[in-house]
C-alpha cells in the first residue's frame, strides 16, 4: 500500500506532491516525477500553453493525466547521483568506506529525486492516465502522445536534447 505523501514533503527539496502542468485548453495534464525527463518535458509543454498547477490544491483530479515512469533503480542510481551533486557536490565518494554505501542503500529514499514514483501519482485513477517509460524512445512516444491529443502535428522532439543528463555532468557520473 502506497502512503499518499504530505503536499509538502519534498517542497524544501524543490517538490510539491501533486505538481503538474495542464492545458487549459483541454482535458489533459502532465504529472512530472523528478528524473523522468520532466526538465525535458516542461519547457516543451510550455511551448503549447501548458501551465503550472497542482491536481490536488486545483482539483484536477478530472483531467486524464500523463505519467513518465522510469526503471526504479536507473531512476534510482540517477537520483542519488542528483542527490549528492545537488546537496553534497564536494563529497570524494572515492574516499567513501563501506559503511557509508550499507547506509545510502539503507536509507534508499533521501529526497524527491529518490522518492518512489508511486508517490506522486497515488491519488490518480489510473484508468484516467497514458504510462509512458522515461527510455530512448521517450521522445517519440511524447510526440506521437501529442499529436494523438490534436496539439503540434509538425514537432521534431527527437532533435531536441535531453536535460540534466548524468553522461553531461562530472559530478554525476
Amino acid at each position: 500500500m502506497i502512503v499518499t505523501p504530505s503536499l509538502n514533503e519534498w517542497q524544501l527539496k524543490g517538490h510539491v506532491y501533486g505538481e503538474c502542468m495542464s492545458s487549459p485548453h483541454a482535458d489533459l495534464m502532465y504529472v512530472y516525477i523528478p528524473k523522468n525527463a520532466s526538465s525535458w518535458t516542461k519547457p516543451n509543454l510550455l511551448d503549447h500553453q501548458f501551465e503550472f498547477y497542482n491536481y490536488h490544491s486545483d482539483h484536477l483530479y478530472h483531467k486524464h493525466a500523463l505519467i513518465v515512469l522510469r526503471d526504479p533503480l536507473e531512476r534510482w542510481l540517477s537520483g542519488i547521483c542528483e542527490f549528492f551533486a545537488l546537496y553534497h557536490p564536494n563529497l570524494d565518494l572515492n574516499d567513501a568506506k563501506r559503511p557509508f554505501y550499507e547506509l545510502v542503500l539503507d536509507l534508499v529514499t533521501l529526497d524527491d529525486h529518490t522518492e518512489r514514483q508511486a508517490y506522486f501519482i497515488a491519488d490518480l485513477n489510473p484508468s484516467k492516465c497514458t504510462y509512458m517509460m522515461c527510455n530512448s524512445e521517450y521522445r517519440l512516444f511524447f510526440a506521437q502522445w501529442l499529436r494523438n491529443q490534436g496539439i503540434n502535428t509538425n514537432n521534431n522532439y527527437q532533435n531536441y536534447e535531453y536535460q540534466h543528463t548524468t553522461e553531461a555532468s562530472e559530478i554525476r557520473k
